[in-house]
């Protein structure tokens, strides 16, 4: 098939090498399967973006410049450089989203494939061209610009990355499909052993439970190592809910970790902590860990049962039991012989290499894709 990508995003710069931006990876290893199997594939995304597809560029200019608006005078500068960022960020998903769908129709492609945002909805619009769209993020609510959104464009062709985004989403807009996220267990080390502390990664907010892990490694009086976006800590919650935490214990804060040293990070630990707080529709660090062996503790939220097998490849723990309930299924793990751990090690990359590799995400899209072409 003839494949385009498109994401049109700011963040896809490296500019912005350093900003946590999940869809980035997983958009590029999408890319590169379909290559891989033979696709003729069209990436739409920001230069300099190395993929095995044939690249598009977005207008560099756009992510490198900070602009600035006569439109915001009156402003303090800080608004004015924040109010200037998002309008930038919308004119680079216009601009590349208009070049996307002109080159797809000068190519004949057999489908163009959104991958995050809306300008793609309303160029389809104009440009009667096959499209799907991954949505990433949890149903909004009903005040939400982003609600009205998907009312608007209901009938569209939307894939979810777990079902329990689909059922979120239910009587608001059209599946297509359900493709969970893959990774590449090429890049993820297994070790059997693992370590004697826990881990976490994520952003510092309060959506991630960051506090709640800080408070479960505590209680057990075991080593915490800890992941997070440099940019969060000045926010308020870090400071006046996770900073105080982190005074008073052995946790050990990092700022963003590249692709190997994540590996390393993960294989090395008992267990990885993910305390969400929020019905999170996929999260790419529970496959992560398990891929490298290590069994991860999480709230049931979201999609976290889906993809945590409970008591194989770690423990789901219902909410309302919190920071006690999180204590009492690290003790679990702690109490386990050494030959059962090392079986739940085993399962866990067992189960990423059955259910979550990018080969199984890839071929999953290529049933939607084909799915589409065969319904016009």
């Amino acid at each position: 098939m003839r494949i385009g990508l498109l994401l049109p995003s700011v963040y896809m710069g490296t500019k912005y090498k350093n900003k946590i931006f999940a869809p980035k990876e997983l958009f590029l290893n999408l890319a590169n399967g379909l290559v891989d199997r033979g696709h003729t594939v069209y990436v739409y995304a920001a230069p300099g973006t190395k993929t095995k597809a044939h690249l598009i560029e977005g207008h560099a200019e756009l992510i490198e410049h900070d602009f600035i608006s006569p439109k915001f005078r009156g402003l303090d500068r800080l608004t004015k450089l924040k109010n200037a960022h998002t309008a930038t960020k919308i004119e680079y998903e216009i601009d590349l989203s208009v070049k996307a769908y002109q080159h797809a129709r000068e190519k004949k492609l057999d489908i163009l494939h959104a991958y995050h945002d809306f300008m793609a909805h309303y160029m389809n619009r104009l440009l009667d061209i096959p499209t799907v769209y991954t949505i990433h993020d949890p149903r909004p609510r009903s005040e939400h610009l982003e609600h009205w959104r998907f009312k608007h464009f209901s009938t569209d062709n939307y894939i979810f990355i777990s079902n329990s985004q689909k059922r979120s989403f239910r009587n608001l807009i059209r599946s297509i499909g359900v493709i969970y996220h893959g990774v590449d267990i090429k890049k993820f080390s297994f070790g059997e052993i693992g370590g004697t502390h826990l881990s976490f990664i994520g952003r510092y907010i309060k959506e991630k439970g960051v506090v709640e892990a800080i408070m479960a490694a505590k209680t057990l009086g075991i080593p915490l190592r800890m992941v997070g976006d440099d940019a969060y800590r000045a926010l308020s919650y870090y400071q006046q809910k996770v900073l105080p935490q982190l005074k008073k214990g052995s946790v050990e804060d990092a700022t963003f970790l590249g692709e190997g040293h994540r590996s390393f990070f993960l294989r090395d630990s008992k267990a990885l902590l993910f305390p969400i707080q929020w019905e999170e529709p996929f999260g790419m660090v529970m496959i992560e860990a398990m891929s490298c062996g290590t069994p991860v503790v999480a709230f049931d939220r979201g999609s976290v049962e889906e993809v945590v097998k409970d008591g194989v490849t770690g423990f789901v723990v219902p909410p309302k039991e919190g920071v006690g309930g999180l204590v009492r299924a690290i003790k679990k793990i702690q109490a386990m012989p050494k030959e059962e751990y090392i079986k739940m090690r085993q399962a866990c990359r067992r189960h990423v290499e059955e259910n979550f590799t990018i080969e199984k995400m890839v071929e999953n899209h290529e049933q939607v894709y084909a799915k589409i072409k065969r319904n016009g």
